[in-house]
C-alpha cells in the first residue's frame, strides 16, 4: 500500500495487476469508519477488478455493513478545500 500526495488527482486506487493500492494521505480526514470501508472496498478489487456478483460477495463477507459506510462516505465533501480541518 503506497500514499499518494494530497496534490494528485486520484483519492484512491488499486491496480490489481501490480497487487497494490493507493491510498491519498487526505483520506485521513474521513472517519475511520469510512477509511475502513474503502481500504476494504481495494482489498477486495485485488481478488476480483469489477464490481460484480462476486464483488458484491466478498464486500459482504469482509463488512458486512459497507453499503452503509458507502452511502456516509458519500455524503461527505470530496474536494479537501470542502473539509472543514
Amino acid at each position: 500500500m503506497k500514499s499518494q500526495r494530497s496534490e494528485e488527482f486520484h483519492i484512491w486506487s488499486c491496480s490489481p495487476g501490480s497487487q497494490s493500492i493507493c491510498l491519498n494521505t487526505d483520506l485521513a480526514k474521513k472517519p475511520p469508519e469510512c477509511l475502513e470501508y474503502i481500504v476494504v472496498h481495494e482489498l477486495a478489487h485485488l481478488l476480483e477488478p469489477t464490481h460484480n456478483t462476486r464483488f458484491i460477495t466478498l464486500m459482504d463477507q469482509f463488512m458486512p455493513k459497507w453499503r452503509f459506510y458507502k452511502d456516509q462516505l458519500n455524503r461527505l465533501p470530496v474536494r479537501r478545500e470542502d473539509w472543514v480541518t
